[in-house]
């Protein structure tokens, strides 16, 4: 988590140290809810271009055991012209680490991948506004799957691999926009 945040702070001192014009900050509210906490901030690169870094991390969903935390680095190309306004094509990367015990089954490794996003942005206010967004990628696993019930004194080494096409970057966000 302390990688995350280092990352982020460190990208938002880059960016400002070139005059970025715009900055926001924003969580996706769909993440929110599934109880996984989230935090972004995009920083305009260009008139019509960005940068977007989100970092998440969860402890327990409802109830279950999972433990998840990562970041999602991506580049946005704003197709009006104008940044942060109205539709946009985005290409990015996850980077992820997990501990889940889903259906007696526990899952401990990372993941890694790259998608395509697309939303449309709306203005709410001067400083507010909602994003709605989708997407699809490529995503490769390595983790150890076992059984709740083995009585294994140590995670046993990566057991399952594998590439899979998921949704990326699906959410509605809601964004303040700082300068």
């Amino acid at each position: 988590m302390k990688k995350i945040l280092v990352a982020i702070l460190m990208m938002a001192w880059f960016c400002a140290e070139g005059k970025a014009q715009l900055i926001a900050v924003k969580t996706n509210t769909l993440m929110d809810v599934a109880m996984v906490p989230n935090l972004g901030l995009e920083i305009a690169t260009g008139s019509s271009t960005s940068l977007c870094v989100n970092g998440f991390a969860s402890w327990s969903i409802y109830g279950m055991q999972a433990k998840t935390y990562g970041i999602v680095p991506e580049f946005r190309y704003w197709l009006s012209g104008s940044t942060f306004n109205k539709f946009f094509i985005g290409a990015g990367a996850t980077l992820a680490h997990y501990d889940i015990v889903a259906r007696e089954i526990r899952y401990n490794g990372s993941s890694y991948g790259f998608g395509l996003n697309f939303g449309y942005d709306m203005w709410l206010s001067k400083h507010f506004t909602v994003e709605f967004h989708g997407g699809v990628g490529m995503y490769h696993h390595a983790h150890s799957r076992t059984s709740i019930h083995d009585n294994l004194p140590d995670l046993p080494k990566i057991n399952s691999r594998g590439w899979s096409v998921l949704p990326y970057q699906i959410g509605v966000t809601f964004v303040y926009i700082i300068k």
